[in-house]
């Protein structure tokens, strides 16, 4: 048995490698395309014109990886159906089940490998695509958030909304700064001070002006020195994140900045579609395992340009069905869960449709 999983390995292994370097090329290509276009507004260098378009390589080789798996396993199973290799592996004693666990197994490793690298690498490699842009354009500091704003809601049910002209992140540092505290929707602290610092015992100010809110007075203090804590808890690190955009966060950052953070209905919606498809997107080496196992088994005998065109359908009618859930789920016709996953649900079902038809068939 060991014998014919390393044949299918070896069969699977070289169209894997041609998809992926054929499809991560041309999505590399459009990217570099883009760069280019964009980069001639602005009379960017050379090298820095190269080091953006090296931001966008984590990104397209996850495209790459699950378009390189559904080809591999058509034309790597569907070359060995139509030479007849897999009818005599059948008639020698191997299952159907004996034949695909290899696909799936290297199916389950791709999808790991696919989440690995989106939540390690991508996400650093787009916020630094957004700095070197936002630097040339606008010839703003790397490092630094200008208009900086959030909002928390604490276990108490108390309201914190943050703003702030910058945020320095080398230096840890918020720059003319107001914090206003809510409880029950009613404005009771405002916080102002020109610098935010972090210290051994959270944020603090040095001069500043504090006011607290009475139901019949203003009651104003001003602060010219000293330690003054500021209730905001947030850490540096965590402050960065929350500045962040959805697909620059991993799965776990844009998991906690829902827990923490007040966001309107429509906002929080959109922000859990994109959570669900960290997931929902690496599985779709999964889904096209699944799928195109029992797709290359059939008995009709078919050329590569053939397996070639079905997985390009294959692809296209993924991603309409990843935008048509994408959209369903951020307007609420759908949860978001539903939403994010529809097209491996899709797809996926159908998969499984084929591949137990596939096995009672031939068993």
């Amino acid at each position: 048995m060991r014998i014919v999983t390393k044949y299918l390995l070896k069969e699977l292994m070289g169209p894997f490698l041609f998809g992926f370097l054929a499809f991560s090329g041309m999505f590399l290509g459009f990217s570099l395309v883009n760069v280019i276009q964009w980069a001639e507004s602005y009379q960017v260098p050379f090298f820095t014109l190269l080091k953006l378009w090296v931001y966008t390589v984590p990104e397209n080789m996850s495209y790459g990886i699950y378009i390189g798996m559904l080809l591999s396993t058509l034309l790597g199973l569907g070359r060995m159906t139509s030479h007849s290799e897999t009818i005599a592996m059948q008639a020698g004693g191997v299952s159907f089940l004996r034949i695909a666990a290899p696909v799936l197994s290297i199916g389950l490793v791709l999808t790991a490998a696919t989440f690995f690298l989106n939540e390690s690498i991508t996400p650093a490699a787009k916020l630094a695509y957004r700095e070197e842009r936002n630097y040339i354009r606008y010839k703003e500091p790397k490092g630094v958030v200008e208009e900086y704003f959030y909002a928390e809601r604490g276990k108490d049910g108390q309201k914190r909304l943050v703003y702030a002209e910058a945020y320095n992140a080398a230096e840890e540092k918020f720059t003319n700064v107001m914090i206003q505290e809510l409880e029950h929707d009613r404005l009771v602290r405002t916080l102002k001070s020109e610098e935010l610092l972090w210290g051994n015992e959270g944020w603090y100010f040095r001069e500043g002006e504090i006011f607290t809110y009475r139901e019949d007075a203003v009651i104003p203090i001003y602060v010219t020195e000293g330690y003054n804590p500021t209730g905001f808890a947030k850490t540096p690190e965590q402050v960065i994140t929350v500045a962040r955009k959805p697909e620059e966060m991993s799965w776990w950052e844009l998991n906690w900045y829902l827990k923490n953070t007040e966001l309107s209905e429509v906002k929080r919606r959109q922000h859990e579609v994109q959570l669900h498809l960290k997931t929902a997107f690496p599985f779709a080496c999964f889904v096209f395992a699944l799928l195109g196992t029992p797709l290359a088994l059939q008995s009709q005998r078919r050329t590569s340009s053939a397996g070639l065109g079905i997985c390009l359908i294959n692809v296209i009618v993924y991603y309409l069905l990843m935008a048509l859930g994408t959209f369903l789920g951020q307007s609420g016709a759908t949860s978001p869960w539903v939403g994010a996953w529809l097209q491996n649900i899709v797809i996926g079902g159908y998969g499984t449709y084929l591949f137990i038809r596939k096995a009672l068939y031939l068993n």
